[in-house]
């Protein structure tokens, strides 16, 4: 503050060299102030402006889109607009981004900062619904917030016969809220009003485009009756981020009489010209009077010039009580000392007070009289000029000392001043300790942005940028960090172009970055989720083709994006007999439900996979504009079902016959007991036993065979080293009792090599096969034999069980190992042998196939894998 005072000259000064362009208006929205880089910028003339209604300034646009950022800065939060504003200074065209801040006085009044967007800059994004509608046949156009377009597809165009490119051409001179024939044709309130938020519909009018200034040069067809709708559509924090207009054309329906009114506004300058009243004035003896003056006095003073002349004290009963005595006292004095005259003051005139300046110089008649000749001027108009600047000057002051933007000057000394204390109080400071050298200021920027800031200020310093701007994170009192945008420019320069002074504006825009940061963190989490969901997931558009898909959906199919993007969906996964049923969750979800259905699809392969599919739709004003379809993969789902549908089937079969094979052994046995207890049998009782004997000892094996099913079915795998060798003799030597077992010849060759897996089910798996070999060998044969050969590697054991027994029958042979299959009818087993061995041989991960032939014999193989590793796994 010591090398730029705070008065009202420095002041002036300092928003005359702004690198912003300012305007200061009141609560009503009167122009207060208009500086020069206002002018500069807008083209405007600060006459122009001062005084008059903001929007009157600015007329060639719609205030529509900042007036909520008005209200807001009148409730005392600082906004920037987000929409792009246009002003037409002449016949040219120029962007800005407005920014307002409340200043807090007596009368409060809002400081306005437009920053002029270049043009180039305003080459607009692609919208994200132009997928959906680039081939639609409905006529849809969208805009930026600002009016400008942002994208016409092919059915808009051919409505007004565009031609290729016409489109690119539109988009860069055409502005939909500077249409001056929406004007005429009375449907601009409808464009504003879906600008500012709100859908409407278009009611039929005549358009015809050549009459619109801005794309009359672009060849478009005759004029055409359309209607349709304008709707906005907003992003995450509730702000327009496109309006969407749809038309439709009428023109065949709408063949009448056309009324075109053209409507013309006509300005015309008023130039006011200096109201003046010459005069001639005679002090004689004591007496004064007129004795001429001009006619400009009936416009000045209400009287005529020959009333005055009759009675000069007219226009003395004009003056204003306030100021009667100090024109009074100047006059004497000037007449008793003979000097020129000057004096200014009020009048009242009909009631109206007007500003009076008098000017006269003394004159000596011959006789010695004194005559004054002089000059009446009105300078009302400069007496309020004078009155707006002083008020001016005392809210610039209060916008200074209270505005929320910060305004600083940097001098060769390189000392920063920050004019208003709120905006250092905002961060925590008092205005002193922000008051000091420029590396002092560069310690609060964060370190990251550091480098940055200094190279773009290095670089406006040395004139290679007409201004200075950058957006930076500064330290607070407190120790966070918040955004601020700093812009400014040079001011002052010597000689040799080193800059002497440096000026600009700080604004808090921590609030902005942190929603920005919010809506990137937004799209990222739905994008990973779209994209990592081990779900199959594809967009489609309205016509059912592919925009996106996800790598759930490849994984599940095996299609690749090049493959699917773009295409019927359809056409590739759906299988000819089920497109109607394709077909039917299409319409439905197209309608607006959600669409659910089991089914399958056939993936890259032609495999059949079957998946459950959700069809959800996505909306736009109960329109659907798109669909998104899942696929859930089933088919873990629908094995499990088959297994336990296997598992039922076998329960219900196992129940049967249980109960049949425990009946069986029991009745024969009851009626044996009947048969002993009757009173003229004669039969040996021993024999009677003996029978028994043999149904007990059938019920005892059946039992055992049942609950050896059961604990294969339950036990855990538990993984040992297996010994083939004592398994095999164990079981010939657990068997021996059976009949037929001393006939048998053995044949084993066992590799030594050890052997990782489960004992008990090797155990099972070994004495169901070789009690089988033995119960039905060939006893027409003279050499019996079961031979046994197991080759152990690393990976597995491959063992070979082959017999010369009695054999299956080859229609019989696929049976074997279901459940209660007996293969002969000398069967004298349970049926679930074999049964056993296939589920313990698959419990253990292998595999087991048979080959036989009657009268011939009967071979085994298995493979089952050898569990080493899950055997060390365990061991540590």
């Amino acid at each position: 503050m010591d090398d730029l005072g705070v008065d009202r000259y420095v002041l002036s000064d300092f928003v005359a060299n702004s690198a912003e362009a300012i305007c200061i208006f009141d609560a009503n929205q009167k122009v207060l102030d208009w500086n020069a880089q206002m002018i500069k910028t807008t083209g405007i003339e600060a006459s122009l402006a001062i005084a008059r209604d903001l929007q009157d300034v600015i007329a060639d646009t719609s205030l529509e889109p900042i007036q909520k950022c008005i209200k807001r800065a009148l409730a005392g939060k600082s906004t920037v607009c987000e929409h792009v504003i246009a002003i037409h200074p002449e016949n040219s065209r120029k962007y800005f981004k407005p920014s307002f801040t409340l200043v807090r006085g007596a009368e409060p009044v809002l400081i306005a900062i437009f920053r002029e967007v270049k043009q180039e800059l305003l080459k607009t994004a692609e919208s994200r619904f132009k997928p959906l509608i680039e081939k639609s046949p409905i006529a849809t156009a969208i805009y930026n917030p600002c009016g400008r377009p942002r994208y016409f597809n092919k059915a808009y165009g051919a409505i007004w016969g565009a031609e290729s490119g016409t489109g690119e051409l539109a988009i860069r001179d055409y502005n939909i809220l500077q249409d001056e024939q929406l004007v005429e044709l009375g449907i601009m309130p409808f464009i504003q009003k879906a600008f500012a938020g709100e859908s409407c519909e278009i009611p039929p009018v005549p358009y015809t485009p050549a009459k619109t200034h801005s794309i009359k040069h672009l060849g478009l067809g005759d004029q055409r009756y359309v209607k349709g709708h304008i709707f906005p559509i907003k992003d995450a924090q509730n702000e327009i981020d496109e309006v969407v207009l749809v038309l439709t054309d009428v023109t065949y329906h709408k063949k009448a009489e056309q009324i075109l009114t053209d409507t013309h506004l006509k300005f015309q300058m008023l130039t006011i010209g200096l109201p003046g009243v010459i005069y001639e004035y005679l002090v004689k003896n004591g007496n004064s009077k007129f004795k001429y003056i001009s006619e400009g006095c009936e416009e000045m003073f209400g009287v005529t010039p020959e009333e005055v002349v009759s009675d000069s004290d007219l226009l003395l009963k004009k003056i204003h009580p306030e100021d009667l005595q100090s024109f009074i006292d100047s006059s004497q004095e000037s007449d008793k000392d003979f000097k020129g005259w000057h004096w200014e003051g009020r009048i009242v005139v009909d009631g109206e007070v007007k500003w009076i300046e008098g000017k006269s110089s003394p004159a000596k008649t011959k006789k010695g009289h004194l005559v004054r000749y002089g000059l009446l001027l009105d300078i009302t108009d400069k007496k309020q000029v004078e009155a707006q600047y002083k008020i001016t000057e005392e809210r610039l002051q209060l916008a200074l000392q209270g505005a929320e933007i910060g305004i600083w000057e940097w001098d060769t000394k390189k000392r920063k001043t920050i004019f208003n204390q709120a905006w250092s109080k905002n961060f925590g400071y008092n205005p002193s300790e922000l008051e000091k050298k420029f590396e002092d200021w560069a310690k609060r920027i964060h370190p990251e942005d550091l480098s940055g800031v200094y190279r773009k200020f290095n670089q406006h310093l040395a004139g290679e940028t007409e201004f200075f701007e950058a957006e930076y994170r500064f330290l607070t009192k407190k120790g966070d960090y918040r955004w601020i945008l700093d812009k400014g420019r040079a001011v002052q320069r010597d000689a040799k172009g080193n800059v002497t002074k440096a000026a600009g504006t700080y604004l808090d825009i921590n609030d902005i970055k942190n929603s920005e940061l919010l809506i990137k963190r937004n799209e990222q989490l739905f994008t990973q989720l779209f994209e990592n969901s081990p779900l199959g997931i594809v967009m489609l558009d309205e016509k059912h083709k592919v925009l996106q898909m996800n790598k759930g959906f490849e994984n599940i199919f095996g299609f690749s994006k090049r493959e699917i993007v773009g295409n019927r969906l359809n056409d590739i996964i759906v299988p000819k007999e089920l497109g109607k049923e394709a077909m039917d969750i299409n319409m439905l979800t197209t309608s607006g439900k959600v669409g659910m259905l089991e089914s399958y699809r056939v993936n890259k392969s032609g495999v059949e996979i079957p998946v459950l599919i959700y069809g959800v739709p996505v909306s736009l004003d109960n329109e659907t504009i798109g669909i998104y379809g899942i696929y859930v993969d089933i088919t873990d789902r629908k094995r499990a079902e088959h297994e336990l549908q296997i598992r039922n089937n076998e329960l219900d079969n196992f129940v049967y016959k249980v109960s049949h094979d425990l009946r069986a052994p029991l009745s024969s046995i009851l009626g044996l007991v009947h048969l002993a207890n009757h009173e003229q049998n004669e039969d040996d009782i021993r024999e009677y036993i003996t029978i028994i004997e043999s149904r007990v000892q059938q019920l005892d094996n059946f039992i055992n065979d049942v609950l050896s099913h059961s604990k294969n079915l339950k036990l855990a795998l538990s993984v040992e080293p297996i010994d083939f060798k004592s398994v095999v003799e164990s079981c010939f030597e657990d068997l021996s009792y059976l009949p037929k077992a001393s006939l048998i010849r053995k044949e084993i060759n066992i590799d030594e090599r050890v052997f990782y897996s489960d004992r008990w089910r090797i155990n099972e798996i070994f004495r169901n096969l070789i009690s089988n070999a033995i119960k039905y060998l060939n006893t027409e044969i003279d050499n019996p034999f079961v031979k046994i050969d197991i080759k152990v590697t690393d990976a597995r054991a491959t063992i070979i069980l082959e017999d010369n027994g009695i054999g299956i029958e080859k229609d019989t042979l696929p049976k074997v190992f279901e459940m209660f299959f007996r293969a002969t009818e000398y069967s004298e087993g349970s049926g679930i042998g074999l049964y056993i061995v296939k589920n313990a041989v698959e419990k253990l991960g292998g595999k087991v196939t048979v080959k036989s032939q009657p009268s011939v014999g009967t071979t085994f193989k298995l493979t089952i894998p050898n569990s080493k590793e899950a055997f060390l796994n365990m061991s540590k």
